[in-house]
């Protein structure tokens, strides 16, 4: 899977335009017992509606994206950071997160997979711009204030809690799923 993404040369769409088989295989390699997911969905740059558009229309792209994330880094929890003012598209989120449970997708043992456990749960933002940025998003789902971060270290080698963290945003998960479901044909 991370060849097909390396192949592919998927970079993040969050701005950095980072490898994001990169960021994946780095989180695989951290030597951290637990390891996070997280979508960042919370849209902050003025006019840039990709993300809702995203969300609202292909929820289960985005989710799924975040599995195969969380399938490549043993990663067993994750979140959708989502943006306060898409607050109505939390029914939704949630509908899709059941509907990914009910068929396997999500919980225990996904897809009869031994020890494949991953549950993704949804965190309202408080509309605060500076949570787009990576490191104040985590911040924010500690339960600071969200303010960035000092980089000493990328949040694979120390994200959320202190532990190994991919954090990619919304069209970046997606376009992962796309990647491994569509293989040599993307």
């Amino acid at each position: 899977l991370l060849k097909q993404l390396r192949e592919a040369k998927l970079k993040g769409r969050g701005g950095a335009f980072f490898s994001t088989a990169t960021k994946w295989k780095a989180c695989k390699n951290a030597d951290s017992q637990k390891k996070y997911i997280i979508c960042n969905a919370d849209e902050g740059e003025p006019g840039t509606f990709k993300d809702k558009s995203l969300l609202n229309n292909y929820p289960g792209l985005i989710i799924e994206g975040m599995v195969l994330a969380a399938f490549i880094s043993g990663a067993k929890n994750g979140f959708i950071y989502l943006r306060a003012e898409y607050n109505y598209l939390l029914k939704k989120l949630e509908s899709t997160l059941i509907e990914f449970k009910e068929k396997g997708y999500l919980g225990k043992n996904i897809l009869g997979i031994e020890n494949f456990n991953f549950k993704i749960k949804i965190e309202v933002g408080a509309g605060a711009y500076v949570c787009g940025a990576e490191t104040a998003l985590i911040e924010s789902l500690e339960g600071y204030r969200g303010e960035p971060r000092i980089r000493k270290h990328f949040p694979t080698e120390n994200g959320y809690l202190g532990s190994s963290t991919i954090v990619n945003n919304v069209e970046t998960f997606a376009m992962a799923s796309r990647i491994i479901e569509l293989g040599n044909n993307f």
